[in-house]
């Protein structure tokens, strides 16, 4: 928590003032997650608005992206060739293979329902 709410400020001291802010955040629906992916810290939805507070934030809407329409028909290709080109660069590194069990991993929870991912608009006061 303490690492969210540093990024929040920054993000409030980087960002012209008004300006809004979006983020695409993963909260947690059970107090218990089952194998979450290690360093990540999910805040409740609650927590994740009073962290944004504290740090001169306004959470002005909320979107929850199970009700967020499709993405456009050629999203899935833009995907697939970034895809390839991390693994082109990447492909035999440990992070990388880190990153694909962290989204494994997340991709699960939300699946069981454990998390929710949500888009924030949030701007500073």
């Amino acid at each position: 928590p303490d690492a969210q709410l540093a990024m929040l400020r920054e993000l409030r001291r980087v960002v012209r003032p008004g300006a809004p802010i979006g983020l695409l955040v993963f909260l947690a629906e059970t107090g218990e997650l089952d194998d979450p992916p290690e360093g990540n810290h999910f805040p409740s939805r609650a927590a994740l608005h009073a962290l944004a507070g504290r740090a001169g934030l306004d959470v002005e809407a909320v979107a929850d992206a199970r009700t967020m329409p499709d993405p456009p028909g050629g999203w899935a290709d833009r995907t697939a060739a970034v895809e390839r080109e991390l693994e082109r660069r990447f492909g035999n590194t440990p992070q990388l293979a880190v990153a694909g069990e962290q989204s494994h991993r997340i991709g699960a929870l939300l699946t069981k329902g454990q998390l929710t991912a949500q888009v924030l608009l949030l701007r500073g006061r």
